[in-house]
C-alpha cells in the first residue's frame, strides 16, 4: 500500500480517567467502526499483569515484549495499514514513559504511516469524579479507581509530550467527546 494511502496511528496519551478510551470509541462511531481499530492500555496491560504484577521484576519486560507483538501486527503488518489504529495511554515524562511512548512512533515510521500523538487533560476534579464512576469501577480491568492514588500521580508527574512530531492537546473537562472526537479527526485528515 503506498505511503499516501496508510491510514495513521493515533496515540491518546492521558492520565487515568481523563476520558482516553471514550473519545477513541467516539472517533470509531463517527469514522466508522469496520475501518478502526481501538486499543485501550489495558488490553496491553492486564494480560500481562495477569502473569506478572505491576512490582514482579520481568513486568516492564514483559509488557514490552507484548506490546512490540501488539504493535507488529496492528501497525507495522501491511494487513494493518487499512484500517485507523487508535491508542489509549497514560506515560509520564521519565525514561520509562519516553521509551514506551518512542515504541508506538517508531512502529508507525517503521511502517510508514502517519503518527499523531494526542494529550488529553481535564482538570482534577473532574478527573477524580471520573475515576470514581461506575462503569470504570465496573470495567472488570485494572483501571485506576482510587483517588489518593490519582492525586499521587498527578502531583508527582507531567504527561509525556513528544518533540518532533507536531500533536494535538485537547482539555476533555468539558468538552464533550463527540467534539473532541471530531477535533481529533480533522487533525487526522490534514495528515494524509
Amino acid at each position: 500500500m503506498a505511503a499516501a494511502n496508510k491510514a495513521p496511528v493515533v496515540w491518546i496519551n492521558g492520565f487515568p480517567g481523563t476520558g482516553k478510551l471514550t473519545i477513541a470509541k467516539a472517533i470509531a462511531k463517527i469514522h466508522g467502526h469496520d475501518k478502526i481499530l481501538v486499543l485501550d492500555n489495558h488490553k496491553l496491560i492486564d494480560p500481562v499483569e495477569t502473569r506478572f504484577p505491576r512490582g514482579h521484576p520481568e513486568y516492564n519486560t514483559q509488557r514490552q515484549i507484548y506490546r512490540q507483538a501488539v504493535l507488529e501486527d496492528n501497525v507495522r503488518s501491511p494487513s494493518s495499514h487499512g484500517h485507523l489504529v487508535i491508542f489509549t495511554d497514560f506515560q509520564s515524562d521519565n525514561q520509562l514513559g519516553r521509551d514506551v511512548a518512542k515504541e508506538y512512533a517508531d512502529a508507525a515510521s517503521t511502517a510508514g504511516r502517519p503518527f499523531l500523538p494526542v494529550y488529553l487533560t481535564c482538570s482534577l476534579k473532574a478527573n477524580i469524579q471520573r475515576i470514581a464512576s461506575r462503569g470504570r469501577i465496573d470495567s472488570g480491568t485494572t483501571k485506576l479507581i482510587d483517588a489518593d492514588v490519582l492525586r499521587d500521580i498527578r502531583s508527582r508527574c507531567q504527561l509525556f509530550h513528544f518533540d518532533g512530531h507536531p500533536g494535538l492537546t485537547v482539555d476533555s473537562t468539558v468538552a464533550p467527546p463527540l467534539e473532541i472526537a471530531g477535533k481529533i479527526l480533522d487533525r487526522i485528515k490534514s495528515l494524509k
